[in-house]
This record gives C-alpha cells, sequence and structure tokens, in this order.
C-alpha cells in the first residue's frame, strides 16, 4: 500500500499522534484559504510517491497566504523529478498545505514488509 504523506498524517492523528496542522488541496485557490486558516507562514508540499521532492522543487516554505497561493501554482501540473521517480519524473496533482513549525532535528521512519525475508524491515535515519 503507497500513501501519501497527506493520507498517512491523518492516519497518525486518528491514533493520537501529533502532527501539523493541514490540509490536502488540488488547487492555487484552496492553498491560499488554507493558509490563511493556518496563520500565513505554511508549507507547501507536493503529494506524490517519491523521496527527494524538496530538492526537486517540490516543497516550498513561505511566509504568507499569497506566496502560497504562487507555489500553488509553481507545483500544480509540474513534472517532479527525483531520483526515485526516474527522469519522466511524475505530475503533481495534489498538494500538501500545512503549518510552519520550527524543527528541531528531523527524523525519517519508514516500515515496509521485505517480500524475500516475509518479515517487517524498519528503517530509521536522523537527517
Amino acid at each position: 500500500m503507497k500513501l501519501h504523506e497527506y493520507q498517512a498524517k491523518q492516519l497518525l492523528s486518528e491514533f493520537g499522534v501529533r502532527v501539523p496542522k493541514g490540509e490536502s488541496v488540488v488547487s492555487s485557490e484552496s492553498a491560499q484559504l488554507v493558509a490563511e486558516r493556518l496563520g500565513g507562514r505554511v508549507v507547501v508540499k507536493a503529494q506524490v510517491h517519491a523521496g527527494g521532492r524538496g530538492k526537486g522543487g517540490g516543497v516550498k516554505v513561505v511566509a504568507n497566504a499569497e506566496e502560497a497561493t504562487g507555489a500553488a501554482e509553481d507545483m500544480l501540473g509540474m513534472t517532479l523529478v527525483t531520483p526515485q521517480t526516474g527522469p519522466d519524473g511524475t505530475t503533481v496533482r495534489r498538494l500538501l498545505v500545512e503549518e510552519g513549525l520550527d524543527i528541531d532535528r528531523e527524523l525519517y521512519l519508514g516500515c515496509l514488509i521485505d517480500r524475500e525475508l516475509k518479515r517487517e524491515t524498519l528503517i530509521a535515519s536522523a537527517a
């Protein structure tokens, strides 16, 4: 099963895990409305099944709702190319707009099924 970031955060939230406030959007107008509701300073993130979105231009930290609109206009419909998408990239059709937070450190955690070993594999990384 592949989940987008917004779907994973929604699921985690339902089980009591604290996640940043945010909403998925499919238009720049919606991105502006969400940014306004969240206080202006937000992060606009392309929702594609690939890592390295930030390096490919798919994550933007913006200071206000107007900048969120511009970031959404730039990202929606773009072909995002990362090492995980391959050279053809993938088209961005949905964004996550979430509150901007001051981050002390980043930790990454992934869980997958190793089909060959027939067991779960947990991968953790500190950026």
